[in-house]
């Protein structure tokens, strides 16, 4: 047997045999409130807020609370507690808008969340009414039992909640829609009945100044973000949609052609004068090798015009000449001459002709001697 002491006893103890068993107190504070403070990044406030899940309501909390921002001019987004496995906070909402309008939601929120709670149980009073004294619901106890009746209950105040929240708020849209008779059936019109109770909830009754004030006050604005210029289009066209669908132009060389999406029509102009720029090397380099051969040519002839005729002519050594100009001996690439260019391996023939590349030759030199000499006449 263990031997009661005094770290082993239950502090507890002596309240449970006094006491007895408590029940759990419902509960009675706020069904929503701001976590943590809004930020404002380029004019635009974010706050995030989360209801509470008394009762295992919070799912339905949360939908009314989307459903309100819509007659206060902001937008609800739901936040991730895991972003990589993709689950949803069920109890927390994201609202985005103006800084006053998101202002005013937070503070009015939870005020507004109760008024509607406080309007569907008294909605729910009225409906056990209805099921009790009309026929439609005496007709319909006599199928169901009681917890076919808890099951609907619950789904139909859910339903009236969520219709509820949409026509409350400064900028929701007023309906004037009368309550049915007794002689219909409640359970299918739900939402016709939350049209004909929204008027009885006043929002200016429910709003929080001065919780509004503090959490406008306490928000945390960001640095402006530096926006760097858009960079200018490189085509002549603003969209592709306008360059396909741009006019026809006429060219006298090419007839009709289509002005298709392309680079800007001043590179034309760029490439044209490289072109003529290029035809004009190509010219000048030319012009400059025939000069060369015509000059070659004259030293050469004026060499042979200076020897005296007498002198015997022999072949002068292959250093004397100059040699022979690669440039034009050599293959090259011609360009801007034809379409694709092309490869030429010849020398001109105006250089065979002026004797540049052509092989030394000898000149004819004096008549020889004859072989065997006349003997001069004996003299008398």
């Amino acid at each position: 047997m263990t031997e009661t002491t005094e770290t082993n006893r239950d502090p507890y103890a002596y309240a449970y045999v006094v006491d007895g068993r408590v029940p759990a107190r419902p509960y009675a504070g706020a069904l929503a409130e701001p976590e943590g403070r809004m930020g404002i990044i380029d004019g635009t406030a974010v706050l995030t807020v989360r209801v509470h899940d008394a009762g295992q309501h919070g799912t339905t909390r949360r939908e009314a609370a989307e459903r309100l921002a819509w007659g206060y001019g902001v937008r609800t987004r739901r936040v991730y507690a895991d972003l990589l496995a993709d689950r949803l906070d069920r109890h927390a909402l994201r609202v985005e808008g103006d800084p006053l309008a998101v202002a005013r939601f937070g503070a009015d929120l939870p005020g507004l969340l109760a008024a509607i709670e406080a309007a569907a149980t008294a909605m729910m009073r009225r409906l056990a009414g209805w099921m009790r004294d009309s026929a439609h619901g005496q007709r319909w106890t006599e199928f169901h039992g009681p917890q076919d009746w808890r099951t609907e209950r619950r789904y139909w105040r859910r339903a009236f909640i969520r219709h509820l929240a949409a026509f409350v708020g400064p900028y929701a849209p007023e309906v004037d829609a009368p309550m049915p008779d007794w002689s219909e059936n409640w359970l299918g019109i739900p939402a016709r009945i939350a049209q004909a109770t929204a008027h009885t909830i006043d929002t200016g009754a429910v709003r929080d100044h001065m919780a509004e004030a503090l959490i406008f006050a306490q928000a945390v604005t960001a640095e402006p973000r530096i926006i760097e210029p858009t960079p200018e289009p490189r085509t002549r066209y603003a969209s592709v949609y306008d360059a396909i669908h741009a006019l026809q132009e006429y060219s006298q060389e090419l007839g009709d052609v289509v002005t298709t999406y392309g680079p800007d029509p001043d590179a034309g102009t760029e490439l044209d004068t490289a072109a003529a720029v290029a035809v004009e090397d190509d010219e000048r380099q030319d012009a400059e090798a025939d000069d060369q051969v015509v000059t070659a040519a004259a030293v050469e002839a004026r060499a042979e015009l200076t020897e005296p005729t007498t002198a015997p002519q022999v072949s002068a050594l292959p250093t004397d000449h100059p040699a022979p100009d690669r440039v034009v001996a050599a293959p090259r690439i011609v360009r801007h001459r034809r379409p694709y260019g092309s490869i030429r391996t010849h020398t001109r023939p105006q250089a065979h002709a002026r004797g540049r590349l052509r092989p030394p030759q000898r000149r004819p030199g004096p008549a020889p001697r004859p072989a065997s000499t006349t003997r001069k006449a004996a003299r008398p």
